[in-house]
């Protein structure tokens, strides 16, 4: 027998039908829609990430020197130890600055001005011992890995790592204040290149698409912004951790003096992971994982479950990089793993991502 269903059962039905697809339509984002989150991600890259992190990179700059300044004044090993925490500090806001490695800090070589490794210890003993002024002016005519972090990394912890302030000399005292006087310099001039008062790359950024000078539509920014974070994620699995692994060779490790090399590549990632999110310190902002969700959650959840266990990988390796080249290379090899997996999302179904959804 055939069931009548009565009006007043049918009409509830039909009308939450209705809700449902009224909300499903509504739940998609119109042109406009896509468009203002497409330039509050540029916005807030610039905004949230990019210049409170280099002014974060400015103000530790300056604190070490004042650090310093103190210790060639006073040597204790108290202040010494001052210094090679706030060098740490120093570190961890430069190494998460290298999720962006675009605009300025490429383009003007302040990179390897400052993070040129590893440090030819061999020829910076021999400039020690010679009568060469040691002031900034001649720093800024050295060799790159004679300039910036690691020859001061050098100079705090001493070849084996266990120097005291009774073992600085007066020449070593005169490198250090000119090292660090040109790292003060390059981080000021690194944060002016980005403000609006300064060389304004912010503009750059945020007016792709409307007259930047570089991007030339909103599409080329936001893939360049992607490329940097995928560019990271190769640098650290393919270069910093494998050419010392595959080789054997601690050595040629990015900060061996401070055993302070896996933290560098740990920094590296949630680097790339505050621009993917737009979330640096206590603020956030629209990033690129907001602007995938919008089409694409699958791939927002793979991209943030993959940084993840790209930086749950890394912190498994639990001796210094130096020792865990010889007795931790399972651990470093599933952290190179991941690190590909990671490199593979971002420069592949990442950028198919903005390929097709970015139309401007």
């Amino acid at each position: 027998m055939k069931r009548q269903i009565s009006q007043a059962v049918l009409l509830p039905i039909i009308m939450a039908c209705m809700a449902f697809s009224s909300c499903s339509k509504s739940d998609q984002p119109t042109p406009a829609d896509q468009q203002t989150i497409e330039q509050q991600t540029l916005d807030d890259f610039v905004q949230v990430v990019a210049i409170p992190q280099y002014a974060a990179l400015q103000a530790q700059a300056d604190t070490l020197q004042q650090i310093i300044q103190l210790f060639v004044q006073q040597p204790s090993d108290a202040l010494l130890l001052q210094a090679r925490n706030q060098w740490r500090q120093l570190r961890q806001v430069w190494e998460q600055c290298e999720g962006f490695l675009l605009g300025p800090v490429e383009d003007d070589e302040y990179d390897p001005r400052m993070d040129t490794w590893p440090v030819d210890y061999v020829q910076m003993d021999s400039l020690l011992a010679s009568n060469q002024p040691l002031n900034i002016q001649t720093i800024q005519q050295l060799d790159l890995s004679l300039r910036g972090f690691h020859p001061v990394e050098y100079l705090l912890w001493g070849k084996d790592g266990n120097k005291s302030a009774a073992d600085f000399t007066n020449r070593e005292k005169e490198y250090l204040q000119a090292l660090v006087a040109d790292i003060v310099q390059n981080t000021t001039q690194l944060y002016q290149s980005w403000i609006p008062e300064g060389g304004n790359f912010a503009a750059t950024i945020q007016l792709a698409g409307k007259g930047s000078s570089r991007y030339l539509t909103r599409l080329e920014a936001l893939q360049a912004i992607a490329g940097a974070m995928a560019d990271i994620c190769d640098e650290v699995g393919n270069s910093k951790i494998a050419e010392p692994y595959t080789s054997r060779d601690s050595l040629i490790t990015e900060s061996p003096f401070s055993h302070n090399s896996m933290q560098d590549f740990v920094n590296n990632i949630i680097g790339a992971r505050q621009v993917y999110l737009c979330a640096y310190g206590a603020k956030d902002g629209k990033g690129l994982s907001d602007l995938v969700a919008l089409h694409n959650v699958a791939l927002d959840n793979r991209i943030r479950q993959q940084f993840a266990a790209a930086i749950q990988a890394l912190q498994q390796v639990t001796l210094p990089f130096e020792q865990a080249i010889y007795m931790q290379r399972t651990q470093l090899s599933q952290a190179m793993q991941a690190l590909a997996d990671l490199e593979a999302t971002l420069s592949g179904p990442l950028q198919d991502y903005l390929q097709q959804y970015v139309k401007d």
